[in-house]
C-alpha cells in the first residue's frame, strides 16, 4: 500500500463512524483494489510490451522472407516471360520457314512442269531437226552454186541470216531485261518483307511489354486495394468497440437518473439519443462527479482518489475532453447513487 494511503488511513481513524466515514472506507478499499489492479495492469503491460517486441520481430523476418520470395517470384516470372517471348519468336519464324518453303516447294512443281513441257516440247523439235538434217543431207553438194544467179542466193541466205540473229538477239535482250526487272522487284519484294517483319516483331514485343506493365499495375492495385479494406475493417471495429464504450457509459448513467427503466426503453432511449448528446451527457456526469469528489476532500482535509495518477483532476474545465477509466466511473457512479439515496 502506498504511503498516500496510509496517511489517509491515519486521518481517518480518529474521525467518528458515520456516513461521510462509510463513504471514505469505502473509497479506501475502493482505491486499495484500485491500487491492486493497476500493479496488474503494469505487470500485464510489461509482458504486453515483451509480447509485441517479440511480434515486431516476427513481422519483420517474416516481411523480409516476403521480399525474398516476392524478388524470387518476380525473376522466375521475368524467365518465363523471356522463355516465352523466345517461345513465340521462334514458332513466328518457324510459320515462316514453313510458308517459304511451300512457296518454293510451289515454284519447284512450276519448274518442273515447265521443264518436262519444254522437254517434249524439244523432243518434237528433234523430229524436225532430224528431218530438215536429212532434207540437207540428201541435197547435192553444190545445190547453191548450182542455183541460176549464185550472188543473188547468196545474198538472201546473209539477209536470212541476219534478220534471224538481229531478231534472236532483240529476244534475248528483251529476256534479260524482264530478268533483270524480276530480280529488281524481288530483291525489293525481300526488303520489304525484312522491314515488315521487324516491324511486326517491335510491334509484338511492345504489345507483350505493355501487357505486363498493365498486369503488374492491375497487381498492384489489387494489392492496394486489398490493404484499405483491411485498414478500413480495423478502423470499423475500433470505432464500434468505443460506441459500445459510449452506449456503455450512457446506460450507466441513465439507469443512475431512472432506477426502474427497463431494458428495451434504456436500448431504445440510447439509439435515439445523437452520438454528441451521449458524450455530452458522460462529459457533465464526469465533471459532476468530479465536483462531488473534490467537495468530499476539501470537507474531510484529504482526497480519496490519489492524485499521482490523474494529476488533471485539478484543473479540469468545462467544455474540455473526458478521459475516464471503467473502474473510476463505477467508483463515481456508486458515489452519486449513494449521495442521493436519503437512507445511505
Amino acid at each position: 500500500m502506498s504511503k498516500t494511503t496510509e496517511r489517509t488511513l491515519s486521518c481517518v481513524t480518529s474521525v467518528d463512524g458515520d456516513p461521510i466515514q462509510n463513504r471514505i472506507d469505502n473509497l479506501l478499499g475502493v482505491s486499495r483494489t484500485l491500487w491492486e489492479k493497476r500493479k496488474d495492469f503494469n505487470e500485464q503491460m510489461t509482458n504486453s510490451s515483451e509480447r509485441r517486441e517479440q511480434l515486431k520481430k516476427d513481422v519483420s523476418y517474416l516481411q523480409e522472407r516476403k521480399i525474398k520470395c516476392q524478388s524470387i517470384i518476380r525473376e522466375n516470372d521475368a524467365k518465363r516471360w523471356r522463355a516465352l517471348q523466345k517461345f513465340c519468336t521462334d514458332n513466328h519464324l518457324c510459320t515462316i520457314r514453313k510458308k517459304e518453303k511451300q512457296a518454293l516447294n510451289a515454284e519447284l512443281r512450276k519448274a518442273r512442269q515447265t521443264y518436262s513441257l519444254l522437254s517434249a516440247k524439244a523432243a518434237d523439235l528433234r523430229k524436225y531437226e532430224a528431218y530438215m538434217l536429212n532434207v540437207i543431207a540428201s541435197l547435192p553438194k553444190d545445190y547453191i552454186k548450182l542455183a541460176d544467179d549464185v550472188i543473188a542466193g547468196l545474198m538472201m541466205r546473209y539477209n536470212t541470216l541476219y534478220e534471224t540473229n538481229n531478231s534472236l538477239r532483240k529476244e534475248m535482250e528483251t529476256k534479260a531485261e524482264e530478268v533483270r526487272v524480276a530480280q529488281s522487284d524481288l530483291k525489293q519484294l525481300v526488303e520489304a518483307h525484312r522491314i515488315l517483319l521487324f516491324e511486326k516483331n517491335s510491334e509484338l514485343s511492345e504489345l507483350y511489354t505493355h501487357r505486363q506493365k498493365m498486369n503488374d499495375l492491375y497487381q498492384g492495385a489489387q494489392q492496394t486495394m486489398i490493404h484499405s479494406h483491411e485498414d478500413l475493417a480495423h478502423q470499423l471495429s475500433h470505432f464500434k468497440t468505443v460506441l459500445r464504450s459510449i452506449n456503455n457509459l450512457t446506460g450507466k448513467i441513465i439507469r443512475a437518473y431512472e432506477p426502474g427503466i427497463s431494458v428495451q426503453l434504456l436500448m431504445t432511449k440510447i439509439q435515439n439519443m445523437p452520438i454528441l448528446s451521449r458524450c455530452r451527457l458522460i462529459e457533465d456526469r464526469t465533471l459532476g462527479m468530479r465536483n462531488i469528489i473534490a467537495q468530499l476532500a476539501s470537507d474531510t482535509g484529504t482526497l480519496p482518489i490519489s492524485t499521482c495518477s490523474r494529476p488533471e483532476l485539478d484543473y479540469v474545465q468545462h467544455g474540455a475532453p473526458i478521459a475516464v477509466s471503467a473502474s473510476e466511473f463505477s467508483l463515481l457512479t456508486k458515489m452519486a447513487s449513494t449521495q442521493s439515496d436519503p437512507n445511505a
